[in-house]
């Protein structure tokens, strides 16, 4: 009877425990949700900003500098044919700085190479199925803003791979030990989108012009002043060369 009792009361405490443990995960799921969300709008207004400030002097920059390699290609009577291979390399580079979003030519590859390697198609179990979702809802998200360092990072991702393709392993267990489980492979998935955000070179950039603003500084303010100069050089430069 005692060894009855001591069995119903240690099959009560797991109950607790797991019933606490969920709550915990509930409760820190959702506070990373938010800060997921948080550092998504961070990012996309910062980048928006960047694009308006920078990116857009960045390309018209590039495109006065073509005009004058064009202009001293004809007072040096170079024939434009002959220079071909030069101009086509100029204007890839020129491209790659000036626009920030890549063609998408080479974003479409990029996410099917993470399509083929991660689509839920071929997932083993449920779980596995749901993980495969998530990961290319990033994906998704990554093609629809030009987003090609993500991508990038998704493709290389050896413990997103490794965790992807883990065993299920709680299809047959009690509803509360399925839902642990759940819950902590979705904290695990938006923990990830968290560290690829830190992680990338934007955000990065979006750190470092916060702190010069707080010490009174306005750096992509100043980049883009510093931009219009070289601007108003080369335009000047044009105007002397035609």
């Amino acid at each position: 009877m005692q060894s009855l009792s001591l069995h119903s009361s240690s099959e009560k405490s797991a109950h607790t425990d797991l019933a606490q443990e969920i709550a915990r995960l509930e409760a820190l799921l959702i506070e990373r949700r938010s800060e997921l969300v948080a550092l998504q709008d961070e990012l996309r207004a910062f980048r928006a900003l960047y694009t308006q400030l920078i990116g857009s002097r960045l390309a018209e920059l590039a495109e006065v500098e073509r005009a004058i390699k064009e202009a001293e290609r004809e007072a040096l009577g170079i024939d434009h044919a002959d220079d071909e291979d030069e101009a086509s390399a100029h204007e890839t580079v020129d491209a790659a700085v000036a626009d920030p979003v890549p063609v998408k030519g080479s974003l479409r590859k990029l996410f099917w190479a993470v399509a083929r390697m991660f689509h839920p198609d071929h997932a083993s179990d449920e779980g596995e199925a749901r993980r495969r979702h998530s990961i290319m809802a990033e994906a998704s998200r990554a093609y629809q803003e030009g987003d090609l360092e993500s991508l990038h990072t998704l493709l290389g991702d050896e413990e997103l791979r490794s965790y992807c393709a883990s065993a299920h392993g709680a299809e047959d267990e009690e509803d509360k030990a399925a839902r642990l489980l759940n819950l902590r492979e979705e904290l695990r998935t938006v923990e990830y989108g968290i560290k690829r955000i830190r992680q990338d070179g934007l955000y990065r950039l979006k750190l470092t012009t916060d702190e010069e603003a707080l010490q009174g500084r306005d750096a992509l303010t100043a980049q883009a002043a510093q931009l219009d100069r070289q601007i108003t050089k080369a335009r000047r430069r044009l105007e002397h060369l035609s």
